[in-house]
């Protein structure tokens, strides 16, 4: 068949392969079977998408021989980027890696723009490169620790309890205090940035829209607080996914490791989670821009679309 100038790429390799448009609720029934990353879930999809004017389009691969089988699911926005990863007006949902609902045994094309596609999908789509040809990794939490490092945090936390230390979850907040703690500690770590009106209201979204996706601890001194992290969580039946996003902290504390127990609390509690449920956590802090990151995660290799 030959296709004409008027059919972009993107539809061709679809045709070729077997993606065909769908709804929003095939997508999520994918995504209920398969799991996906945290930009890939169904509430998420959802609020950005309309947050975004309904300009994602969704698709579907079902098996060939076995009718209404979904094996996979994507979207794209309508410039063919996969997920929404070129969108920056929700900057507190990260697209460092970005996994969709595709059953493990599915080979395909995938017919979208992206740099930041997971490892786990190297084997699903045959159109794709890392290594030497795709520098990008993505910095996901080590599963254990040395017994040094285990007892220099245990040592940390007891120290900050001493000074009046304490530790709380974020749902302990309300919505008002969410976004009190998260700019001021923010604006305190990286004294540059204030939050507008504008941004205060999308973090209201967030915590009214998404609240259960909010995840990890607050932590306080005298009742006052000295670090939060904003970190999203999105559940999978195999592996439950870990975003932290960016956060903040009192510098006036800093002797007490404050940022350090932080994230030392919340990738213990999140591994005890997904312990509980005999889940794989995949607890990210994003590309390795910073060298702290190396103490806590180890660099997984990102997949790149090629054509």
């Amino acid at each position: 068949m030959i296709f004409s100038k008027k059919y972009p790429k993107g539809s061709i390799r679809r045709f070729i392969s077997g993606w065909k448009e769908c709804s929003f609720e095939r997508y999520q029934q994918a995504y209920s079977l398969y799991g996906g990353g945290i930009s890939t879930h169904p509430n998420i999809v959802s609020f950005l998408n309309k947050k975004f004017g309904n300009n994602f389009i969704f698709y579907v691969k079902e098996n060939p021989t076995i009718e209404n089988v979904i094996e996979g699911a994507y979207f794209t926005c309508k410039d063919h980027h996969l997920a929404a990863s070129h969108q920056k007006d929700y900057h507190f949902f990260t697209y460092d890696e970005i996994i969709f609902p595709i059953a493990k045994h599915l080979k395909t094309l995938i017919p979208g723009k992206s740099k930041a596609i997971s490892l786990l999908h190297k084997e699903n789509f045959i159109n794709v490169c890392y290594g030497r040809l795709n520098k990008r990794t993505v910095c996901l939490a080590k599963d254990n620790f040395s017994y040094k490092t285990r007892r220099n945090r245990s040592n940390e936390i007891n120290k900050f309890k001493r000074s009046g230390g304490e530790i709380h979850q974020i749902d302990d907040f309300t919505c008002q205090e969410f976004v009190d703690i998260y700019t001021a500690l923010y604006e305190k770590r990286w004294t540059y940035k204030t939050h507008n009106q504008e941004e205060k209201e999308k973090l209201i979204e967030l915590y009214t829209e998404l609240k259960q996706h909010l995840y990890g601890n607050v932590l306080t001194i005298n009742g006052a607080p000295v670090a939060y992290d904003l970190v999203i969580k999105a559940d999978s039946p195999q592996w439950i996914s870990f975003d932290a996003v960016d956060g903040g902290l009192d510098p006036e504390h800093s002797n007490l490791s404050v940022g350090s127990i932080l994230m030392w609390l919340n990738i213990q509690n999140a591994s005890d989670l997904c312990q509980q449920h005999q889940k794989t956590m995949r607890y990210s802090i994003g590309r390795p821009s910073l060298a702290y990151k190396d103490r806590w995660c180890n660099r997984h290799p990102l997949v790149r679309s090629l054509f």
